[in-house]
């Protein structure tokens, strides 16, 4: 049975006709609808962190800005590049602030959060392409971001699960010492789904040119062979379960390490419930504590 907290809350939208948010032509209307149900029905969580600072650093088309997230107990040796969620449309630096505290607090890691370009303003490959450039600019400069290029991680939720998987594909081919990718309820093969008005906005009208590409669709990457170490985490009730299932079959067929969390009673997008469900919020937790294991040891 779904979390009765998250039920609640889903039916505390749909009584007040929240219109959905991706069920316009419109980013920035787009952008308002999922600000408006955040603030509403489940806002994030306060977590302590030591610093945020926001930084430039040079993209495919201009200055890309990252925030820089570092602990507030702990050392902060660890480095993780985090991609935010939101279909490639919505999401940005503020709604996944909580995201990036909450892992660089649990998992003792400075944490990069990314605002790459998005779409339909800037469709693909203009996000995957940013999130591969902060990801090398992160490696080059490790010094300068937690400091240990043995405990270098990507992570990200949805959308931004995507991007991670991608990126640690990239850091393979490109021999970037990946030490972990956590991959929270990420869309793996967009092949499947080359009809959803979420991807036909991301691609430009191109859905069914790009799809099959690896960097939209990491799933069908020619070899998962010899990528970091996974944790992926997903629930039950999740329009992505079967994706997520058929990407940890992958995984381990192509022999990779991999912890895989389903939980049963949560659906997508969980991770940003943790202030409305106990359930989220063990979940996110855990998690957090899977990607802390893999960084130290």
């Amino acid at each position: 049975m779904l979390d009765p907290q998250i039920a609640d809350m889903e039916a505390r939208a749909k009584a007040a006709g929240v219109k959905d948010m991706y069920d316009t032509d419109s980013g920035t209307e787009a952008r308002a609808r999922a600000n408006y149900l955040r603030a509403n029905f489940y806002p994030r969580p306060d977590i302590e962190v030591g610093s945020i600072t926001t930084e430039l650093c040079d993209g495919p088309r201009g200055a890309m800005e990252l925030r820089v997230v570092r602990p507030a107990h702990g050392r902060g040796s660890a480095t993780v590049v985090y991609f935010h969620g939101g279909g490639w449309i919505v999401g940005d630096l503020e709604t996944h602030a909580a995201h990036a505290a909450r892992i660089a607090d649990e998992a003792d890691a400075t944490v990069i959060n990314v605002g790459y370009r998005l779409a339909p303003e800037d469709p693909f490959p203009a996000g995957v392409d940013d999130a591969l450039a902060a990801t090398r600019h992160v490696w080059m400069n490790i010094a300068h971001y937690g400091g240990d290029k043995g405990k270098f991680a990507v992570a990200g939720d949805s959308a931004g699960g995507n991007l991670a998987a991608v990126a640690a594909i990239m850091c393979r081919d490109e021999r970037i010492a990946l030490r972990a990718q956590l991959l929270i309820y990420p869309a793996t093969n967009l092949r499947e789904r080359s009809e959803d008005r979420v991807h036909r906005h991301y691609f430009g009208g191109k859905a069914l040119e790009n799809s099959g590409s690896w960097k939209a669709s990491p799933a069908l990457a020619p070899s998962l062979a010899g990528l970091a170490p996974a944790i992926l985490g997903f629930g039950k009730y999740d329009f992505l379960y079967k994706d997520n299932e058929a990407y940890a079959a992958k995984l381990r067929a192509a022999g990779n390490d991999l912890i895989c969390r389903e939980f049963p009673d949560l659906s997508h997008g969980f991770f940003s419930f943790t202030k409305i469900s106990q359930a989220s919020l063990k979940a996110a937790k855990l998690l957090c504590a899977d990607l802390k294991q893999r960084l130290h040891g």
